[in-house]
């Protein structure tokens, strides 16, 4: 893996892609989560995952834009994806984050929200998609810092907020300090580090 671990918000972590020897790391933090945490992500507690569920959370299928962040020890701690789907007015990216519970309210999330819509501008995607489920405050107080203006429409279960992505978000740096290196000749995945801003 390429990359230095350094000090964050939330202590030594690591911005890195998913990839398929991931696998088994990202079982193992979805296992972890409490049944409350699964439900606020995934709609319904999923542990242990399913194997096309894991297929999705690693990126194999190669729809979805996957990024994990990581302790100082390589376990994963927060999962963020952002898959591309073509609508009639453009692309979108639908997201999906989660952070361990020991871990929340250390700005993990904010921090893979930016890294994915930056990467997501990068693709050409001119809006964010995020079903969240009404007593999510954590994930609804984001997004009201980041899109002040942003409505949802109410569905039987969820919230659906339809995010414009900034002009220029692309040409940002992923999020404040951390850029991707490139990977190794082994193959290893881009990772990038995350350090107080």
């Amino acid at each position: 893996m390429s990359g230095t671990l350094v000090g964050s918000p939330a202590g030594l972590a690591l911005l890195r892609q998913a990839g398929p020897a991931d696998s088994e790391n990202i079982r193992a933090f979805v296992c972890g989560l409490s049944p409350r945490t699964q439900q606020l992500r995934f709609f319904a507690c999923v542990a242990p995952p399913s194997t096309g569920l894991l297929r999705a959370l690693c990126g194999t299928n190669g729809r979805a834009d996957v990024l994990l962040i990581t302790d100082g020890d390589g376990t994963v701690i927060a999962h963020g994806m952002a898959a591309d789907e073509q609508a009639h007015d453009g692309l979108h990216a639908s997201i999906g984050l989660v952070v361990a519970d020991g871990w929340r309210r250390r700005g993990l999330g904010s921090l893979l929200l930016r890294a994915l819509t930056t990467r997501a501008a990068r693709r050409g995607v001119g809006s964010l998609v995020m079903e969240v489920l009404p007593d999510n405050h954590v994930m609804l107080g984001i997004i009201a810092r980041r899109w002040p203006a942003a409505r949802a429409e109410r569905t039987p279960d969820a919230l659906v907020f339809r995010l414009p992505i900034q002009p220029g978000a692309g040409q940002r740096t992923i999020p404040a300090g951390i850029s991707f290196g490139e990977p190794s000749n082994s193959g290893d995945q881009h990772a990038a580090c995350l350090s107080a801003a």
